[in-house]
């Protein structure tokens, strides 16, 4: 998987919206307004080049954000398309890979295919597709359909799309022939793709039910996931790579990049400040709209100092009332009013690892957590941008770097290279 030069930590940056925590905008440090500004992904992008990161990665959203038809008044939620981000970023760059999230359930096999391999052809061999099958029941609406798909039916799908992509990406170096049908797809002749250095591109995978752990483990090559703690590291790295064995694949080729949220800090004292300072510029109203965005309820109709509508919120929620209520009952049991509930919700948004310490103690952690199991690498979510991020380039990049634990230079110009895989599996 990897060598000596190469390193054992692989590093992404998520680089969705302006940073990890709700309320991280509003810091003086923070520059939320350049977020429809080119160059800054351009100066994003040379910065992560430097540090030697794998990959850029961002998500997508296929839904409004709002709450039951109210949009958020206080949260900075801006998300442009990924394919032009990585376009402008690509092209400032000559060695960091480019992951964009695209959807299984709303797009077309053909339409994906041409989209990676333009990229992947551009960027001399960069590109990585982060799937997803969609879990907000809103999207549908955007796609002229009235419901979502079931969650199993949406991984069957995303499994024959992904064999109908990989058939328009083989046919361009005649490894398979025009026609194609499968349970979900069916087409005549493959549209023509140019190829790149590493053949196609990179799959990721973003998810972790139990159908999206087999999915991952079926063909996936990089798993973006939560893990809170070491051990929940440890399950999840374990049990892929038992999957993915049992599937008949070398569980070696495929690497796990949990979530990492970070504030650092000269010190812990200083760290401990600086998040508490997040978590206060999340107030109130902003922590009650985060949820309601967040389970597609509009909690602001509800009296914040009262009890939690528990039942009124699943009644209506656009989420599968199960899950939400799921989430919800422990803060119910315990008395809590809403508002101390989405407080809580919003100091762990995304059930994420949080990381609040000095440049060395978090080093040293990454290093722990690899050692141990847990995890191949880490999926960078800095606290705000671009300046934490900025801080982690500056301050933890060398640390690593001397522990001989992250590469110096890359060691070739492909992101299946960064990644320590092989060539395309045909």
């Amino acid at each position: 998987m990897t060598n000596s030069a190469n390193g054992k930590i692989h590093l992404w940056a998520f680089l969705q919206g302006i940073g990890f925590f709700p309320g991280g905008w509003r810091d003086e440090k923070a520059q939320p307004s350049r977020v429809f500004e080119r160059s800054y992904y351009e100066d994003i992008a040379r910065m992560v080049e430097a540090a030697c990161f794998d990959a850029i990665v961002f998500g997508d959203q296929l839904q409004g954000r709002d709450a039951a038809g109210r949009t958020p008044e206080r949260l900075a939620i801006p998300t442009l398309d990924p394919f032009t981000l990585l376009s402008v970023m690509g092209g400032v760059t000559e060695r960091v890979g480019l992951v964009a999230t695209v959807s299984t359930t709303y797009a077309e096999p053909g339409e994906v295919a041409a989209k990676f391999a333009a990229l992947n052809y551009l960027s001399d061999g960069r590109a990585g597709w982060n799937i997803v099958t969609t879990a907000h029941p809103n999207s549908a609406w955007n796609f002229g359909e009235p419901e979502l798909l079931e969650k199993a039916l949406r991984y069957k799908r995303a499994a024959g799309f992904v064999d109908a992509t990989e058939h328009v990406w083989k046919q361009a170096v005649g490894e398979a022939g025009g026609a194609f049908a499968n349970e979900w797809f069916a087409f005549d002749a493959a549209r023509g793709t140019p190829t790149a250095p590493q053949g196609r591109p990179a799959i990721v995978q973003a998810g972790q039910s139990e159908d999206g752990r087999d999915f991952a483990a079926s063909c996936a090559e990089a798993v973006f996931c939560p893990a809170p703690t070491i051990e929940a590291g440890q399950e999840f790295r374990n049990d892929i790579r038992a999957r993915a064995a049992a599937k008949g694949r070398d569980p070696d080729g495929l690497i796990i990049m949990p979530g990492l949220a970070f504030v650092l800090g000269d010190t812990e004292d200083e760290a401990r400040a600086k998040h508490a300072r997040m978590l206060d510029f999340a107030d109130d109203g902003l922590c009650i709209e985060y949820l309601s965005e967040s389970i597609g309820y509009d909690l602001t109709r509800h009296a914040p100092d009262g009890p939690i509508p528990i039942e009124d919120i699943c009644a209506s929620c656009e989420f599968p009332a199960g899950m939400i209520r799921a989430m919800l009952q422990p803060s119910v049991d315990a008395g809590k009013t809403l508002v101390e509930h989405c407080r809580d919700y919003a100091t762990k948004p995304r059930g994420h690892n949080i990381f609040v310490g000095t440049p060395e103690q978090m080093a040293e952690m990454m290093a722990t957590w690899v050692d141990a199991g847990a995890c191949d690498g880490f999926t960078l979510q800095p606290g705000f941008m671009p300046a934490e991020l900025e801080i982690f380039c500056e301050k933890v990049v060398p640390i690593l770097q001397e522990k001989g634990v992250l590469r110096r230079a890359y060691q070739g110009p492909t992101l299946r290279e960064h990644l320590g895989l092989s060539g395309a599996p045909w």
